[in-house]
């Protein structure tokens, strides 16, 4: 189960970049690229100062009309693999 009061930020290396709908988590130091689709953006956008996850949660609620469990249970996937990537990081 998520966490909700964890906190993470983005990680030093990664630059995120929007360009109309195509958005991408780029990693200065060793190059890598992660395509990300709007809703990813908007998560990793909200951690690029420390966040919660409840905080992150509350600005992708406001954005999307979607059910809170599920939310939660797609962005702990998506948080763990953006620490997997080194695209995030625990504080």
């Amino acid at each position: 189960m998520l966490d909700l009061t964890q906190k993470y930020q983005i990680n030093d290396r990664i630059i995120l970049r929007k360009i109309d709908t195509k958005c991408w988590a780029l990693n200065v130091e060793n190059g890598n690229q992660y395509r990300l689709n709007e809703v990813s953006y908007l998560i990793l956008d909200s951690f690029r100062d420390v966040a919660t996850v409840e905080a992150m949660i509350s600005v992708v609620a406001k954005e999307y009309l979607v059910d809170i469990e599920l939310l939660i249970a797609d962005c702990s996937s998506m948080i763990q693999t953006a620490i997997d990537k080194n695209i995030l990081k625990e504080v």
